[in-house]
């Protein structure tokens, strides 16, 4: 069994934000939990069941397994702040502002965010145990 925190752990420690900082302890793991749903979705196929009860995962997860979640959420987070930019708009008063750029650099933050979870999804599939996959026994080699 994986517990959510190693989860959640994984993820606060790729974000440097103090979003959570006046929150309650049952609203943070509420909002970090609707984000690891969001991940869920996105993980097209996980070698182990990513079943959850109110505890953590049913199964034990591995650190590959972790880390794409993590980095899924990060996605879903980074996702959530650009449709929220209006929270950053009022740090800036400078007249060159501009929030068109603002948008593109976010966009390409998310879309740069989105290619590493992919990387790190495709190492993941085509190896097991960090060893690649023996394709030439497909073959009959």
């Amino acid at each position: 069994m994986t517990s959510f925190d190693t989860v959640y752990d994984a993820f606060l420690s790729k974000i440097l934000d103090d979003e959570w900082e006046n929150w309650q302890e049952d609203d943070v793991k509420e909002d970090l939990f609707t984000l690891l749903q969001g991940a869920i979705m996105r993980f097209k196929f996980p070698r182990v069941s990513l079943e959850y009860n109110n505890e953590g995962f049913i199964e034990d997860l591995t650190n590959d397994e972790v880390q794409i979640l993590a980095t899924y959420m990060k996605c879903e987070w980074l996702n959530r702040t650009i449709l929220t930019w209006e929270n950053v708009k009022p740090l800036y008063d400078e007249r060159d502002f501009s929030q068109a750029n603002l948008i593109d650099k976010f966009n390409a933050m998310l879309a740069g965010e989105q290619k590493n979870a992919a990387k790190l999804e495709s190492i993941y599939y085509r190896s097991i145990h960090k060893t690649p996959f023996p394709y030439r026994k497909l073959a009959g080699k």
